[in-house]
């Protein structure tokens, strides 16, 4: 049996109770009455970890603790973890107290539950960063993880351990050096930039250096900015303009309300953004083989298909009381001109009181009543009581034919899942024009979905001319009803990124669903 092996099972046989931490009594580290007894969270493995080290401290690098409590420290930022931001606490008062023992086996404790925490983020990612807050304890870690610190201890390589426990990818690299970036300017007492009216280039600034300032914070690019001058120039309105594409804004150069609020954005709370936002990165999907991503709070969709980008387009999303959800699921057909099937929620808020209103409605949508999901029986809207109808107690069901106007459009790419949130076409094209675009029910609206579509199917090998339930790829419709089967499923990702890296640059955007729970301070 290997050395580590022995050691694994000497864990699992020993008790996990407080009185574990009576060795470190013994050995004289800590009194009986220390804080650490109800602060350790795995106190017999701990124990066990101490005595195979011979009873001697673990931490004497300095360096490699301060990697675990910049960790911990973005954890804390990110406020999903009152556990973690308590040891963290603690941590920093035994070290700034210099005692050194208890600081020890608290680093060690700690230590085991960042793996524990890294392993499970890849699954609990969901709860923990949108849910909820992670009030619980974590398991131990698992065999895997309490070998690699046994190794990383005996190779005095702590550091090296947390490191591969820490995302590698450049965009979780990015918010962390912007982070770093940021803190220099936490204790600056910035003042906040204020205008009267709006602002455009040919303008006079009463508070340039300010705005100058706050530009510097998000690191938009001031070199070719004219430092001579105080009114609003032609070199300031470009630097304006790559602050408000940072930021979702209209890039019209023109400073406005909108602007204004990102601009004067406390320090504090963008460093909050940016710390929730890199944990989430050990929940999304790593791969970029073949997928689908949809970001919601910048209302775009990606299509990788053999490590290439083939397809990139605005979305409309949810509206804030009808969100779009953070889900996986996995697309499988194509289906050409569909019908709709009004989910319930719709039908009872939506259409029926619609139709209390206007008699007519139903006609002019083109929506039939039937009375159970693939049913051909048409019930007349004649044969219903509507002044006197309860929508709640409707009933029947409702679908909506094919055609141009259909809620779906032309296209539906089917994603089977229990929730029904799908991507599709739209007849109203004009919501792409807009900034925020959070206006549907639940769905995901998809711009330029003929494109998609075209790229979906040419990617799999697969054309409307190839397949013999359409007449052809340039028809002005294509046929009613056809689903065309994809010959492998693609995974679809529904992220909620409010804060990612792109192109050289953070990018940053509206916390549209109230989902980046922070316990905000001044900054």
């Amino acid at each position: 049996m290997g050395k580590w092996t022995c050691w694994l099972l000497v864990l699992c046989l020993t008790p996990t109770t407080s009185f574990a931490t009576q060795f470190f009594n013994e050995i004289g580290w800590f009194e009986p009455d220390s804080q650490l007894h109800r602060l350790l969270q795995y106190p017999a493995v701990v124990e066990d970890i101490y005595r195979n080290n011979n009873s001697q401290m673990i931490w004497f690098d300095l360096q490699q603790s301060s990697k675990l409590e910049f960790q911990l420290e973005l954890i804390h930022h990110a406020s999903f973890s009152p556990l973690f931001s308590r040891q963290l606490n603690y941590l920093q008062f035994y070290r700034k107290s210099n005692r050194w023992y208890e600081y020890d086996v608290l680093a060690t404790d700690t230590l085991l539950l960042y793996l524990s925490y890294a392993e499970n983020a890849k699954t609990e990612g969901n709860e923990w960063f949108f849910d909820g807050k992670m009030n619980e304890s974590l398991p131990i870690p698992p065999n895997s993880a309490l070998i690699a610190t046994h190794r990383a201890i005996s190779q005095q390589a702590l550091g090296d351990l947390i490191e591969r426990y820490t995302p590698d990818s450049s965009g979780y690299q990015s918010l962390v050096d912007t982070y770093l970036h940021l803190v220099k300017f936490q204790k600056l007492e910035t003042p906040l930039y204020t205008q009267e009216g709006i602002k455009k280039a040919g303008d006079k600034l009463a508070n340039r250096e300010v705005l100058l300032h706050r530009l510097e914070v998000v690191d938009v690019d001031l070199l070719n900015v004219r430092k001579d001058v105080t009114w609003f120039d032609n070199t300031l309105e470009s630097a304006v303009k790559q602050f408000q594409r940072l930021h979702g804004l209209k890039e019209d150069g023109i400073i406005g309300p909108d602007t204004i609020k990102w601009l004067n954005l406390a320090i504090e709370k963008r460093l909050s953004i940016l710390a929730i936002n890199a944990e989430r990165i050990r929940y999304w999907p790593v791969q970029r083989d073949t997928i689908i991503v949809v970001n919601v709070p910048s209302f775009e969709m990606k299509y990788w298909a053999r490590g290439q980008q083939l397809f990139a387009s605005k979305v409309v999303v949810g509206r804030k009381a009808r969100p779009t959800p953070v889900m996986t699921t996995k697309l499988d057909s194509l289906i050409l001109n569909p019908t709709w099937n009004v989910p319930w929620k719709i039908m009872v808020e939506d259409i029926i009181p619609k139709v209390k209103e206007d008699v007519n409605y139903l006609a002019t949508h083109n929506i039939k009543i039937i009375p159970k999901w693939g049913s051909q029986d048409i019930i007349s809207p004649a044969e219903i009581d509507w002044k006197n109808l309860k929508p709640s107690a409707f009933p029947y069901r409702m679908t909506q034919l094919s055609g141009n106007a259909n809620a779906l459009g032309l296209y539906k790419f089917n994603t089977p899942n229990r929730r029904a949130i799908y991507l599709h076409d739209t007849p109203s094209k004009g919501l792409f024009d807009e900034t925020q675009r959070a206006f549907s029910s639940g769905c995901i609206r998809v711009e330029n979905a003929d494109r998609f579509a075209v790229t979906l199917l040419e990617s799999q090998g697969l054309t409307f001319e190839q397949d013999t339930s359409v007449e052809t790829k340039q028809s002005a419709e294509p046929v009613a009803n056809q689903s065309i089967p994809l010959k492998n499923r693609i995974p679809v990702h529904i992220i909620y990124q409010t804060a990612w890296y792109e192109e050289g640059n953070v990018h940053y955007r509206e916390d549209i669903y109230r989902l980046d729970r922070f316990r905000y301070t001044k900054g």
